[in-house]
């Protein structure tokens, strides 16, 4: 037996004796780890009593279901258009982002390292946000213990010298998720990077709910076809009111506008008070909340669509929203670097930064009163 055909015995050796362990739903519960499914559709879910957490390993390490246990809802958006899941693109030239609509799902997943836009990186074409989030992930390390669970996984470029390590916690009695991230640059040169989180929501959470985020600014990408955008292209404002392209009224672009109202906007949020956002449903006095670095991650772009997309690649459909920690704007990636909005990691060495994740309640977190208002 290989190696790696070893380690991976032995990882699920580890979950199935996890899955053993007496499951309970609420305060006291054990953390454990299970294996779901076979080959390159096999999941690993995280539990603890609160919230229970599915990682496609095979999928760019892609987090796939985020359930509140106490209620059963998953605030991850599910694609009409993505199911039954796919791993490849279509044997088709890649035009239209149709590199990314190919095979999104609707999970979260890391956006490497040339942002949004699909482009060259130093000679390396590059799809729309990158390679990493459809890459095959390895998970290198997973333990079980009384208290939590943790695992590592590993994704390796295939077209840069950038790897990317992730690893996840789950503890008894937290309702928080722990995140550790890190970029390392195996090459001898000092390579630039665009980096962000790409959380996709959707579900019984994102109807009637609003993002709460302390941002003092708003900003809309200048589109190279403005009267493809519903708002005014190149606006900056104070968040959250932003005109709309046709007729200069003002729109909230904290409120998530009903499914199947036609609406759709991409904005980008900045100059923080703290790394911090929530999707917030008042109606269940429920949230989901992300904590980031503000520093290392200054914006934070949202997507938010309600079947205003009438053509490829959602045809009228979904109710999606986003919230995506970012170390950079909107922007083509020769402009970012150009502008040195880009982080920078040199050869041999890394970079790294954490985040938590977690559903929340106006009892469990005051920011729920400070930022509604």
């Amino acid at each position: 037996m290989m190696k790696n055909d070893e380690n991976k015995a032995d990882l699920e050796q580890t979950a199935a004796s996890a899955a053993g362990q007496r499951v309970r739903t609420g305060q006291g519960a054990e953390p454990v780890a299970t294996w779901s499914g076979d080959g390159a559709a096999r999941r690993l879910v995280l539990r603890n009593g609160l919230f229970e957490v599915e990682i496609w390993p095979e999928k760019g390490g892609a987090i796939t279901r985020y359930e509140h246990r106490a209620t059963g809802i998953d605030v991850i958006w599910r694609n009409p258009y993505g199911h039954p899941p796919r791993l490849r693109p279509l044997d088709q030239p890649m035009a239209g982002g149709s590199d990314l609509y190919d095979v999104m799902d609707g999970s979260w997943y890391v956006s490497l390292p040339n942002g949004f836009f699909a482009g060259s990186y130093f000679g390396a074409p590059l799809g729309t946000h990158g390679e990493l989030r459809s890459l095959p992930w390895e998970v290198v390390g997973l333990e079980v213990e009384t208290d939590a669970v943790r695992v590592h996984l590993v994704g390796r470029s295939v077209r840069t010298p950038l790897a990317y390590h992730r690893k996840l916690t789950v503890r008894r009695d937290d309702p928080r998720m722990h995140w550790e991230e890190r970029i390392h640059n195996r090459s001898s040169l000092r390579l630039p990077v665009a980096w962000l989180q790409h959380p996709t929501f959707g579900g019984p959470l994102v109807d009637g709910a609003r993002l709460l985020v302390p941002a003092e600014t708003v900003r809309v990408f200048a589109a190279d076809d403005p009267d493809a955008l519903q708002l005014e292209s190149g606006y900056s404002g104070a968040w959250p009111w932003v005109p709309e392209r046709a007729d200069g009224t003002l729109r909230d672009c904290s409120v998530v506008p009903a499914a199947g109202s036609g609406g759709d906007h991409s904005v980008q949020l900045t100059h923080l008070s703290e790394g911090w956002g929530c999707v917030w449903n008042e109606a269940r006095n429920l949230g989901f909340a992300l904590e980031w670095d503000a520093e290392r991650f200054p914006y934070a772009w949202s997507w938010n669509s309600a079947g205003g997309i009438p053509t490829y690649p959602l045809w009228g459909e979904g109710h999606i929203l986003t919230l995506q920690p970012s170390t950079s704007p909107v922007g083509r990636f020769d402009d970012l670097v150009a502008g040195n909005e880009v982080l920078f990691v040199d050869g041999g060495e890394s970079i790294a930064t954490t985040l938590t994740t977690a559903f929340v309640s106006r009892e469990s977190d005051a920011r729920i009163d400070r930022y509604s208002t």
